[in-house]
């Protein structure tokens, strides 16, 4: 049978094609997004990002063929949101003030990650735990959560199970801080100025710093507040630390072939550099009144991210991972609120 020219339909080109399976997968994340949001305001402690992987996983074990046909758009949605949302996070971030409020409470900072970071890579390697699972559940842990762990996971081509797995993890003990912080700093007589230094460093998400703070009394939260604003800003040069340092110790192929160079190049990803030039905007005063909004979109770019995240999680490999990690968090976060209680009673600041 013959068919003329002219009649059959064109079949769209490779790069059509991968258009339309980009934009269905950003409409499948950003509709378990939406999801994920009007969650998080029925249930605030546990938050949008958590709920936006759980049912990104649970669809992506559910339906495992429809998700699996998607999963090349899925990824890469995930992976531009991940980094988007970062750079629109930097743009509510005023450098100077930070600097500024929060230069009192670096050596602090700089106590709880080195120790926090330490138990993460050193007792994870005995439990057992990949090196790319303890980076992220370390650096998620003693800096800021989901940001902390999307910034670096591209640096160390981490899984989306490990991201998933780890973003978990520290969420999970972001509810159990909310909880019980308020209680505890009660309980041990802490000052306004030492409960907020302990919720700045100790808490990972800075939703969960606001919440654990102010719910302490209002002079704590704004401490709080400050000190977790600075700790973000300490992303950057750990980011670049692990992008330099990890082919030295790690046994990766890929990375141990990289020349110094291209490490240093992938030490500092584009991402990194457009959140720092954001920030210095809104520092500048170039966001102008647009810059709560700035960050509001940045983080619904980071649920949207999340949920591609979660679409990428199948049960075998949570099951996989075992109770280890969650063990690993525990016993980093516990090292972590310890070590900020410890340097404060030397330091008097409680």
């Amino acid at each position: 049978m013959l068919v003329h020219r002219g009649l059959v339909p064109a079949q769209p080109d490779n790069a059509m094609r991968a258009w339309i399976g980009n934009a269905r997968a950003l409409l499948l994340c950003v509709c378990i997004a939406a999801v994920g949001v009007a969650g998080g305001f029925l249930l605030p402690l546990i938050g949008a990002p958590l709920i936006a992987i759980a049912l990104g996983v649970a669809i992506a074990n559910a339906a495992p063929l429809f998700v699996k046909a998607r999963a090349t758009s899925i990824s890469h949605i995930g992976r531009f949101c991940l980094k988007g949302g970062i750079v629109l996070l930097g743009a509510s971030l005023d450098l100077g003030n930070i600097v500024r409020t929060g230069a009192g409470s670096l050596p602090l900072l700089a106590a709880t990650m080195v120790s926090g970071l330490v138990c993460a890579l050193w007792l994870g390697k005995g439990l057992g735990i990949d090196w790319r699972l303890r980076c992220l559940i370390g650096i998620g842990t003693t800096i800021c959560g989901g940001s902390a762990i999307a910034a670096l996971a591209p640096v160390i081509r981490a899984k989306a199970e490990d991201i998933a797995y780890s973003i978990t993890v520290v969420f999970f003990f972001n509810m159990a801080a909310v909880v019980s912080f308020p209680a505890l700093g009660h309980l041990l007589h802490l000052s306004d100025n030492g409960f907020g230094v302990w919720a700045g460093t100790a808490v990972n998400d800075t939703s969960a710093v606001v919440a654990a703070g102010f719910a302490f009394s209002q002079a704590a939260g704004t401490i709080a507040t400050i000190v977790k604003l600075t700790r973000t800003t300490l992303i950057i040069p750990l980011v670049l630390g692990f992008g330099l340092v990890l082919p030295f110790v790690v046994r990766d192929e890929i990375i141990a072939r990289q020349t110094l160079a291209r490490r240093v190049y992938d030490a500092v990803p584009a991402f990194i550099i457009l959140f720092v030039l954001a920030a210095a905007a809104n520092t500048a005063g170039l966001m102008g009144t647009h810059a709560m909004q700035v960050q509001l979109l940045g983080r619904l770019t980071m649920v949207v991210a999340l949920a591609g995240v979660g679409l990428q999680g199948h049960w075998r490999a949570f099951a996989g991972a075992g109770a280890r990690p969650l063990a690993l968090g525990l016993a980093t976060w516990f090292v972590v609120a310890l070590s900020s209680l410890a340097v404060q009673a030397l330091t008097h600041v409680l």
